[in-house]
């Protein structure tokens, strides 16, 4: 472990600064600026520790000895992933309360979403082409519930769409329970922090 830093989560007016210990501090993404290889950093000592010479020169900065200071750069992290499951009834892609719920809480979230990826998946009882017809009904059902009552987060979204029957177990297919867990619809929603 790294020893503790502080950390900048948002940016301008909506900036908050915390303290964080590696590795759980945010990590730089792709939209991060680089950092200035040598970058200065101003200690100003307090009073009780550095005593004040009695000619000493006043602190307010003129014009003449101002240098220009380097603008700092800012990292600005995209918040992880918000993973929602939705499950579904044997042999059924119709979505149920628990279901839209779900899907509203997820989508109520105030960062924009840049990606939705929206996975059907199934149980292993039942022919693997059946399996994947359900998978895929189970896909198109959230993606339909989203377009329709969600409009405003799929707009500025890419919406991809993917299912597969015999694949990508949450659980082992040998219990009731499992088999339940399996018959699912996995949506992430891929969000801004914001831009620069």
């Amino acid at each position: 472990m790294g020893a503790a830093r502080i950390a900048q989560s948002g940016f301008g007016r909506d900036a908050r600064f915390a303290m964080c210990q590696p590795p759980a501090c945010p990590r730089p993404s792709a939209k991060s600026l680089p950092a200035p290889a040598s970058t200065p950093v101003a200690v100003v000592p307090t009073p009780a520790r550095v005593p004040i010479a009695q000619d000493a020169l006043p602190l307010t900065p003129t014009a003449s000895r101002t240098s220009p200071q380097a603008a700092p750069s800012e990292v600005i992290e995209d918040p992880p992933p918000l993973r929602v499951v939705v499950h579904f009834g044997f042999g059924r892609s119709d979505l149920d309360v628990a279901g839209r719920d779900a899907l509203d809480l997820a989508a109520a979230q105030p960062l924009p979403v840049r990606r939705v990826l929206i996975a059907g998946r199934t149980d292993s009882v039942g022919p693997a082409a059946s399996n994947q017809a359900l998978a895929q009904a189970r896909a198109e059902a959230v993606q339909r519930y989203l377009t329709a009552r969600h409009s405003h987060v799929l707009a500025a979204a890419e919406v991809r769409v993917q299912s597969q029957g015999a694949c990508c177990y949450a659980a082992a297919n040998d219990s009731a329970s499992g088999r339940a867990a399996n018959r699912r619809v996995e949506v992430i929603f891929e969000r801004d922090g914001g831009a620069l």
